[in-house]
């Protein structure tokens, strides 16, 4: 969890490409990540992730799915560990994917970028989300 503006300053960084905004969060947890959008469709999904009860890696590509569509609800997100998720969000258009311990959000429209910022840090005060966002915008980079 964010616990302060300079903190959010080393984990956020956002660019933007034409009209559209990349956004770069190190140090995310994915298994999070997955209960955030249990319930959204993602095309192209693929998740590789390490099965504690099973005590093997598995992994997931599927084109057109959930992730309810592979554990039954989020409290099975504690038996996993999940190592590489990626994919496409269609009704959000946008992509997403993890490189290491960084999660990527590409391509994100300019009318979503607040409701994503909203989703990620949904934990937190409103008015201490207002005031990451605008931090995000001071620190804005051009690619």
């Amino acid at each position: 969890m964010i616990k302060d503006v300079c903190q959010f300053n080393q984990l956020f960084q956002l660019y933007q490409k034409d009209d559209r905004y990349n956004l770069y969060i190190h140090d995310f947890p994915k298994n999070e990540f997955v209960q955030l959008f249990f319930n959204d469709t993602i095309e192209d999904l693929h998740v590789e992730y390490y099965d504690y009860e099973a005590k093997f890696d598995r992994n997931i590509n599927d084109y057109n799915s959930k992730f309810a569509d592979f554990f039954t609800d989020s409290k099975d997100l504690k038996w996993v560990d999940i190592k590489y998720v990626s994919g496409y969000f269609p009704q959000f258009d946008f992509y997403f994917m993890t490189e290491g311990d960084t999660f990527i959000f590409n391509y994100i429209h300019r009318n979503f970028l607040s409701q994503l910022i909203d989703i990620l840090l949904n934990e937190l005060d409103c008015n201490f989300i207002s005031r990451l966002k605008t931090e995000l915008l001071i620190n804005l980079e051009y690619d």
